[in-house]
């Protein structure tokens, strides 16, 4: 798998698109010990840190070629998108398919306190995400399933143009694991940082992970 930094194309053929996949920056939840889940319910801003990880990615995006920003509707993604369009000139496009899962009544709580309340539910969840929802909300095939297609749809829009897309960490893990080919059952393996920049490619109808998760332009 390439490094982010030499794998973007100043210029894609034209029956290629080349996409810029962030994670929104850092919220005081997500920066939480022990970490709080934070979901679709939840819309909050970034923090202090998410802010400057946003600056920092928007001013190594800066030098890069973007032709459209698309971002989940989310106010954490749309703070994160709003510097990168800026500096390219452009306006994000919301699309509402890339949305965080929804977490039903884990939200806003942390494992510890999962695990602690509902143990036997906490347990199916951690041996099959695949299967078993996120607290009666969302699985993560069922976030993959709706999830995957709006980027493919997207990237089959903008064949010759770079594009970026702002989502979530739940949206990144899915997708990425099935672009691996990691099982769902094990996709907590894919773990994407705050402002990790990650490259898919779509061409001829076919979709590929170019890197993954490049946290350099971070300082990390």
């Amino acid at each position: 798998m390439n490094d982010v930094r030499t794998a973007l194309l100043p210029s894609p053929a034209p029956d290629v698109c080349v996409a810029v996949l962030i994670r929104h920056g850092a919220t005081d939840a997500s920066a939480a010990h022990p970490q709080i889940l934070q979901g679709s319910a939840t819309d909050s801003p970034l923090s202090a840190v998410g802010q400057r990880q946003v600056e920092q990615t928007a001013q190594f995006l800066t030098s890069r070629r973007i032709d459209a920003l698309f971002c989940s509707p989310m106010l954490r993604a749309r703070q994160t998108a709003r510097p990168i369009a800026e500096s390219h000139n452009l306006e994000p496009r919301i699309v509402p398919a890339i949305i965080e899962a929804d977490l039903g009544r884990w939200e806003l709580r942390s494992w510890d306190q999962i695990a602690h309340d509902e143990p036997e539910e906490y347990q199916q969840f951690i041996a099959r995400p695949d299967i078993h929802s996120y607290g009666g909300g969302e699985s993560i095939a069922a976030v993959r399933d709706r999830a995957l297609p709006a980027i493919e749809r997207v990237m089959s829009g903008c064949l010759g143009q770079s594009i970026a897309l702002v989502t979530h960490r739940i949206v990144i893990r899915a997708c990425v694991a099935h672009l691996l080919g990691v099982p769902l059952a094990e996709s907590r393996r894919v773990s994407p940082s705050t402002c990790g920049v990650s490259l898919l490619r779509y061409s001829e109808g076919k979709l590929e992970l170019v890197g993954f998760n490049s946290v350099f332009h971070l300082g990390q």
